[in-house]
């Protein structure tokens, strides 16, 4: 499932893997290799570095992460 996806209001494509982690994919700050993480919070401080780099994340990303009823 799609957090957010690339797009010209999105350098970041985020989505939630089977098996539960959460992913970065393609990411720019670790030279295109996925970050994943099994933590909410983890991914949240990852797109706040995707943003502090001048990245487009999108503030739904944020928002639903954030979200504890979308788990």
């Amino acid at each position: 499932m799609a957090i957010c996806r690339f797009s010209p209001q999105s350098d970041v494509f985020v989505s939630l893997s089977e098996s539960g982690q959460v992913e970065c994919c393609a990411c720019r700050l670790n030279k295109r290799a996925t970050y994943a993480t099994p933590l909410r919070q983890e991914m949240i401080a990852h797109l706040k570095e995707h943003l502090a780099a001048g990245h487009k994340v999108p503030p739904e990303a944020i928002v639903e992460l954030a979200d504890p009823s979308k788990w």
